[in-house]
């Protein structure tokens, strides 16, 4: 990874790396301004002890979230949803991963309206480990993929259509991508860095690998043998 996650920075390294698609994930802030972070709180990202539910946009824009990363990338700001959508449309496809904080008011409706706004057809899916937030985006947006993010086994979204299953690396197993593809579902792996689990992956037939490394996922398919 070349720039900050989750930062419009880290979108131009992925375009520039030749990625497809790009994994990012949005909460609320506390006025529901949609924005890109991971953690709940934004110490690690921003040496701030607050959680991004208690904080207005306009504090969260003030803060730099690039230093801890690198002095390069100091005054980095949190980006919002929207203007990822705007940079990537038409450059790199989003996987956008609703974090089920237990805070959100609006997330999955406002995130399926944002899709249908400005993201480019085709090229934008929904995933979360919430079936709950799920439920609604398929609700707001039944043309927008959704898929369920599984960390362990056994996890499931009942009896909600799915169209991906986003699996933890250690879950990837051949007996799972098969089951999924006779299911109809979708097999995205995350995170694999490691060139001999993604060749792995990619003779087991997954349908994308999420990597902090898609230059090097791009130069290991470039070089596998084609077909006969």
């Amino acid at each position: 990874m070349g720039a900050p996650e989750n930062s419009l920075s880290a979108l131009r390294q992925a375009i520039a790396d030749g990625a497809d698609w790009a994994e990012v994930d949005v909460q609320e802030t506390a006025d529901g301004v949609l924005v890109l972070l991971h953690d709940a709180d934004l110490r690690r990202v921003a040496a701030c002890d607050a959680r991004i539910w208690e904080l207005p946009f306009a504090e969260v824009r003030a803060l730099d979230a690039g230093s801890w990363f690198s002095p390069h990338f100091a005054g980095e700001p949190i980006p919002t949803l929207a203007e990822a959508l705007d940079l990537a449309r038409g450059r790199i496809g989003l996987n956008l991963e609703l974090k089920d904080n237990g805070h959100q008011r609006h997330l999955a409706e406002r995130t399926a309206e944002l899709v249908r706004a400005r993201a480019q057809p085709g090229r934008c899916l929904i995933t979360s480990a919430s079936p709950i937030l799920l439920r609604r985006v398929r609700a707001a947006a039944p043309e927008v993929p959704i898929g369920l993010v599984v960390t362990a086994p056994g996890q499931d979204a009942g009896d909600l259509r799915l169209d991906l299953v986003s699996l933890h690396l250690r879950l990837a197993t051949p007996e799972r991508v098969r089951a999924n593809r006779a299911a109809g579902l979708a097999t995205h792996v995350w995170t694999v860095n490691d060139p001999a689990e993604m060749h792995r992956l990619i003779a087991l037939g997954v349908d994308n690998l999420i990597t902090d490394q898609p230059a090097l996922l791009r130069r290991i398919l470039a070089d596998r043998p084609g077909p006969a």
